[in-house]
């Protein structure tokens, strides 16, 4: 077993796409650890890792790095099984790749003397698929010199775009990552939903607004790339949305998803009349006459 090798607790999405940049960056994965044995054994086979297991307790001995990719809310307890094993940390590096917890969740570990921190990388990762992970942003969190300087390499060699990020930060900066992607996603599951044409002319319409409205909020700013109804004040179009969308509703047999259709339009466009305000420093009278209709629509 060579030393100082990585073993990589967790085998879901983002485990495939880093054990993958970890390989071919030239880092020694050495171990993968699931709670299903199917899923650390499919890893492993797919990158020939030498070890894996279902068991913490039969991480192999001379690993030094511990590299958690659980779920969030995993992660906590993962650090307290790690700290059980009869080890000496005090040479090691435990690192774990959520969005939104923070390296309090490893305190286990570091009570133990090893040195911790978290690595979020900014990108989606949809499936089991590999995932390029260059030019991608990356949060560091840490308080300490030695890991910083690690993962500092880590990123280099992985070729990730790596920014520093305190705790109380972390959360907000996840959630803005939810609304500039998968919020986006969601918004354009909807746009497709309301579209009747087949094949690519529906693709063409959506890619083109689509990247128009990208293209103009980083060149711009979001509330100088607004367009459309709500920014101009036009409850004419605003009243034939909600009229189309409750003719949804009354054509369903399930109610459920165009009711939730019609109050997602209703809350988006009373948070694009935030934008207007950004925008034109307050509500004309057209844009209050519709939040007054749209706060009336929602139910």
């Amino acid at each position: 077993m060579k030393k100082d090798g990585i073993v990589i607790i967790g085998a879901g999405k983002l485990a495939y796409s880093l054990t993958s940049a970890l390989l071919n960056a030239g880092y020694s994965v050495q171990s993968i650890i699931s709670r299903k044995l199917s899923s650390a054994k499919s890893l492993a086979k797919k990158y020939s890792v030498p070890h894996f297991s279902n068991s913490i307790h039969k991480i192999p001995a001379g690993i030094k790095n511990y590299f958690i990719t659980v779920p969030d809310g995993e992660i906590k307890k993962v650090a307290e099984k790690l700290a059980s094993l009869n080890r000496n940390f005090k040479d090691c590096i435990c690192i774990h790749f959520s969005g939104v917890e923070n390296i309090n969740s490893l305190n286990s570990l570091t009570k133990k003397g090893c040195a911790t921190g978290s690595l979020h990388i900014i990108r989606p990762f949809p499936s089991k698929n590999t995932f390029d992970l260059k030019n991608s942003p990356a949060s560091i969190e840490t308080e300490g010199k030695r890991v910083n300087s690690f993962l500092i390499q880590l990123c280099n060699k992985l070729k990730l775009r790596p920014h520093r990020i305190t705790s109380d930060e972390k959360v907000l900066h996840h959630l803005a990552a939810v609304h500039s992607s998968n919020f986006l996603v969601g918004n354009l599951f909807n746009a497709f939903s309301l579209l009747s044409s087949k094949g690519n002319f529906q693709i063409d319409i959506l890619r083109r607004t689509t990247q128009s409205a990208l293209e103009n909020v980083f060149k711009l700013s979001p509330a100088k790339a607004l367009s459309g109804p709500i920014d101009r004040g036009d409850f004419y179009t605003i009243n034939k949305h909600i009229e189309a969308l409750d003719k949804k509703i009354i054509r369903a047999r399930r109610k459920e998803r165009p009711k939730l259709l019609k109050n997602n339009y209703i809350i988006q466009s009373l948070g694009l009349l935030e934008v207007v305000k950004a925008k034109y420093g307050k509500l004309s009278e057209n844009h209050l006459k519709i939040k007054k209709f749209l706060m009336s629509k929602l139910g």
